[in-house]
């Protein structure tokens, strides 16, 4: 149950990347903008952080699902 939930917060930060680049709001807006106003120092820093904060919760779904298994 645990690591299902953390596939949904990944899973959520995703598409709000997704969406926001799209132009429906959420993190992915701060992206846009930065890409938009050739900033690509603050874009590589937004991507940066997203890349860690995923591979971080599949790191700690991976390690929840061998104590569980």
């Amino acid at each position: 149950m645990t690591a299902t939930s953390l596939y949904s917060v990944e899973k959520a930060l995703r598409s709000a990347v997704t969406l926001g680049l799209v132009g429906a709001g959420g993190i992915g807006v701060e992206l846009a903008a930065a890409m938009r106003l050739f900033n690509y120092d603050r874009a590589l820093t937004i991507i940066l952080v997203i890349l860690v904060v995923v591979i971080g919760f599949e790191q700690l779904s991976s390690q929840i699902r061998k104590r569980v298994i």
